[in-house]
């Protein structure tokens, strides 16, 4: 009931507008500045680039700008940054709905690394930061789930296997334009609580004749913020022709990033809560019945190469006058190789021996015993990625007649990891016999530290423990088909100004299954540190790390440990010397494995598939009115979507049948799994989602804006695969299982707020917003008994609701009229964005009573002052994303995450020799500032990260 008393409520206030401004008011012509495209949020809003003619230019689904309604910039002659701030703004200004964007200074001219990196400069957008770039972005608070992404109107596929996109695929080069769409609008053709990105490509008939531009660097990463170590090559290039009267065009461009980077971290991997040591450990204390203790404590220090590969081309073609033909391709390939080298002491609540704590049952240091339980653990992991995308799209419009267009996009994507199969981890271990290792909490700033270990460097004294091939991750395979077909009406006079029509169909797959070694051979074989490994077998070294970052390494690190060849090793493990050092069944399960198998090598586990598809049908109908209100100049975008989705989840079970506890190793288990099973389920649903975006010019200068409407964002992807999962650590037995049934997060949205514009580079901007948002999904965890022990069955359901709710302020200024030369090329843009839940709790609150809570919400800002004068373009630009919860149920001990407030000091410098080559520099993280999580309280551990900074320096040219 108290959903539809909402939708009522929005078409009930719609209606309202729409009826004051039908009937209350005459009609009167308005030469609005707003290109129709740009007021809808649909593709390609951008005024034209500086060398674009200011023609009925068409938009990727082919709806045509008025030349009467599009800013012209075609005379503008200020180029550079200053003149990407100027698109940005007039973007912004000619809008119906609320919209933010970023554009390029001109076509493949962005400094930052990726599209995410560039994003982040947009009010209300905070980032997702990982090994020194950005992964994936939140808008206003709600995360990457919550965000659609477009590209030239159209869907693209994503290999992150969730719906979040991973922007780290795409160069930031491709960009002309990255439109945000804050409110929603019935002919966007996506939607999205968080909102909705546009990536806009560039255009062949956005030029003039033969072009050409291209660009070649250096980039060079390195943790200690000077220029050190391996430099590699980023180059990019773009060329184009088109005919002389304008009816064909095309355009082509490359991009080719590779950086290599090496990265510190430490992290505890989760929280155990409730632990009863007493019970454990023969301690008396009854106080040590509710201890948290970490699971782990790993030093890692990771050597990547990231490689960044793209091609994009495009095909403009007016055959004639009422016709035009657009086609558009992208490849973007995303391959990183990381090689991790860790030194980690896992945790066991049964050898702790002595312990104190806290008033929040945070241990702050105990002691274990001298048994030799805990191990010194030394790691060689892999663990690739190489995600591709692929899309290709035609455009077909049809004017039936000067105010009629019709509109066909058809479109395919599709992308894909196929990796799994590649990664390994491998452990060699040395047992602390004989010393007793201290573990010590020091505080909310600094990785806890172990003390009292034995020797890390002694190569003769080391055991085969956990190793497999595979597992890491799933291959997956995500397969998006489209088809849109549009039909609009523009009117000369009267209060109707335009009015669409459009259908849409979507055919979206995704599919994932994980590569491991057959049955957990290894594992069951060796885990346990039993059998002796000889250094000489596996190539093992002594490995001296990086130096030690205060905030991020373990105090007290050991400034050396043992490495070793991890494809020698499992060589190693199927030899005699190995497997005839285990216990008879141990070799006896071994070898019938291995005569099975042939090899140790990764196979396709069909206990792990999942496939979801969707069918997703869509119908929109939208209408513009124009008109004044006491003289003012008026705008009103009203409409509505109507979806229909029908999904099918596929899976194939596979039932642990025994569980089975090393006595040698008590904090970890074998499971045999029984016959594969297959499975499927059915779910969908279907909604009425309305819109309504209000423009008033109270002053030429002053602009007020009112939108409200209806969004919902899918079920996740995991949370519809119908397989399930086992946590099998004695500490944290878990079953893990998805909801084919769940339904959309649904949301009633209200946006209002006012635009001052000093000039074309300046403004200042304040707007708030509020969401109510129902059906989240929540983990719900049910006590069973399974195999003889009691494990937590996990299951999301559709349960909580909340508001989130915040404002937005915007100040960018030009110095231009108010200083002197040479002070007048300075100018400033600044933006913070406040953002608050009515389910905003602690994480104390959330671990103790299993409140919800929204994860991502979090304030943001952005600070940057550049200067252009003359050949000169300089820009510092500071950006902070504040403390936020990560997630409510975090890793194996299932409790709250936070990471805490960061942020990035970035550079970027050019300097125009001619009209043809610029030189130009840029450094990201400048202050080299890291990563930081806890779980429930600052003193509980997770995670650190640094990345250093990353330095380039270039030659760009342009023909």
């Amino acid at each position: 009931m108290q959903r539809k008393k909402l939708t009522f409520s929005v078409y009930q206030a719609l209606a309202i507008m729409g009826g004051a401004c039908l009937l209350g008011y005459s009609a009167q012509g308005y030469a609005q500045t707003n290109a129709s495209a740009a007021s809808s949020g649909s593709p390609a809003t951008a005024a034209p680039t500086q060398s674009a003619p200011a023609d009925t230019t068409q938009t990727a689904n082919g709806k045509k700008k008025d030349d009467k309604k599009v800013t012209d910039l075609s005379a503008v002659s200020v180029t550079g940054q200053l003149a990407a701030i100027r698109r940005a703004q007039s973007i912004k200004q000619d809008s119906v709905n609320v919209v933010d964007s970023i554009s390029a200074e001109e076509t493949g001219k962005f400094p930052d690394p990726n599209v995410a990196d560039a994003l982040q400069r947009v009010p209300g957008v905070s980032v997702d930061r990982s090994g020194g770039e950005s992964s994936q972005i939140a808008i206003r608070g709600f995360g990457p789930d919550f965000v659609a992404v477009t590209i030239n109107g159209r869907q693209m596929a994503t290999a992150s296997g969730t719906r979040a996109f991973d922007f780290d695929v795409l160069p930031s080069d491709i960009i002309s334009v990255a439109q945000v769409n804050k409110t929603s609008s019935a002919d966007i053709p996506e939607v999205d609580i968080g909102g909705v990105v546009d990536i806009q490509t560039a255009r062949p008939l956005d030029f003039n004749g033969f072009h050409a531009t291209g660009s070649a660097a250096g980039v060079n990463s390195n943790l200690t913020g000077s220029w050190a170590g391996k430099t590699t090559p980023r180059v990019s290039g773009l060329t184009g022709w088109t005919n002389s009267d304008h009816t064909f065009g095309w355009l082509a461009s490359v991009q080719y990033y590779k950086r290599d980077d090496t990265q510190i971290n430490t992290q505890a991997n989760s929280w155990y809560v409730n632990q009863n040591i007493s019970q454990q450990s023969g301690l008396s204390n009854p106080n040590y019945t509710h201890v948290a203790i970490p699971e782990t404590l790993a030093n890692n220090v990771v050597d990547e190469e990231r490689t960044r590969k793209s091609f994009s081309g495009a095909i403009d073609w007016h055959p004639i006058d009422r016709l035009t033909f657009k086609l558009d391709t992208l490849y973007a390939g995303y391959r990183v190789d990381p090689l991790e080298h860790e030194f980690g002491e896992y945790g066991n609540a049964d050898d702790i021996q002595s312990l104190t704590t806290d008033a929040n049952n945070t241990v702050l240091n105990y002691v274990r015993k001298n048994t030799g339980v805990m191990s010194n653990d030394y790691v060689v992991d892999y663990n690739p990625s190489d995600e591709i995308m692929i899309q290709n799209g035609l455009n077909v419009a049809f004017d039936v007649d000067p105010s009629t267009v019709l509109t066909l996009d058809v479109s395919n994507s599709k992308a894909w990891d196929k990796q799994s199969a590649n990664s390994y981890f491998t452990v060699i271990g040395a047992r602390n016999v004989g010393v007793n290792p201290t573990w010590t909490n020091n505080g909310s700033s600094e990785p806890p530290s172990y003390t009292n270990i034995i020797s890390t460097t002694n190569l003769d004294d080391l055991y085969a423990h956990c190793c497999s091939w595979g597992g890491q991750s799933n291959n997956v395979t995500d397969g998006i088909t489209q088809y849109q077909l549009n039909l609009s009406k523009s009117f000369d006079s009267g209060t109707l100004s335009s009015i669409e029509f459009g259908v849409q169909r979507n055919r979206q797959y995704n599919k994932s299954v994980q590569w491991v070694t057959p049955e957990s051979i290894l594992c069951n074989a060796y885990c346990g540190y039993a059998v002796s490994v000889p250094p000489g077998a596996v190539g093992a070294y002594v490995y001296t790390p990086p130096a030690p970052i205060s905030g991020v390494s373990q105090p007290g690190l050991p400034t050396q440990w043992i490495q070793y060849d991890p494809l020698a090793y499992m060589k190693w493990l199927t030899t005699p010397a190995a497997y005839n050092q285990l216990t008879p069944d141990k070799r006896a399960a071994l070898l019938a494995a291995l005569a099975q198998y042939g090899s140790f090598q990764p196979k396709s586990n069909p206990g792990s598939f999942n496939e979801v598809q969707e069918t997703d049908k869509a119908a929109f109908i939208k209408a513009v009115f124009e008109g004044t209100m006491w003289e003012k100049p008026w705008t009103l975008d009203i409409g509505a979507r109507y979806m229909d989705v029908a999904s099918q989840s596929e899976a194939i079970f596979q039932e642990p049948i025994s569980y089975y506890v090393s006595p040698s190793d008590t904090s970890a288990s074998q499971v045999a799994y029984g016959p594969l099973e297959p499975q499927s389920a059915t779910g969908g649903y279907h909604k009425w989602l309305p819109s309504a975006n209000f423009k008033l010019n109270l002053l030429d200068n002053l602009v007020y804006r009112l939108a409200l409407s209806k969004t919902l964002t899918p079920p996740e992807l995991n949370n519809l695969y119908y397989n399930q999962s086992f946590g099998t650590r004695p500490e944290s037995l878990t079953i893990t299982q998805g909801n084919p049934d769940l339904q959309p997060y649904t949301s009633t949205n209200y946006d209002t707020g006012l635009e001052w514009y000093i000039d074309d580079a300046s403004y200042l901007s304040v707007e708030t917003f509020y969401k109510r948002v129902s059906n989240f999904s929540t983990i719900v965890s049910t006590p069973v008994s399974f195999l003889g022990q009691t494990w937590s069955l996990s299951e999301p359901i559709n349960l909580n609701s909340a508001r989130i709710y915040g404002e937005e302020v915007t100040f960018n200024y030009q110095f231009t009229h108010v200083l002197p030369a040479p002070f007048d090329g300075l100018g400033m843009a600044f933006n913070y964005t406040h953002v608050n839940s009515s389910a905003s709790l602690s994480p104390g609150v959330i671990s103790t009573s299993g409140k919800f809570a929204v994860p991502g919400i979090g304030d943001s800002a952005n600070l940057s002052g550049y200067y252009e004068k003359g050949p000169w373009q300089v820009r510092l630009a500071y950006n902070w994303r504040g403390s936020y919860l990560e997630s409510i149920s975090y890793g194996s001990g299932a409790q709250p995450a936070t990471r805490t407030s960061y942020g990035e000091l970035d550079l970027s410098a050019s300097y125009k020799i001619n009209n043809h080559l610029s030189l130009f520099v840029s450094g990201t993280n400048l202050t080299q500032a890291h990563l930081y999580d806890y779980s429930v309280y600052p003193n509980r551990f997770l995670y650190a990260e640094a990345d250093g900074t990353v330095y380039t320096v270039g030659v760009r040219g342009s023909f």
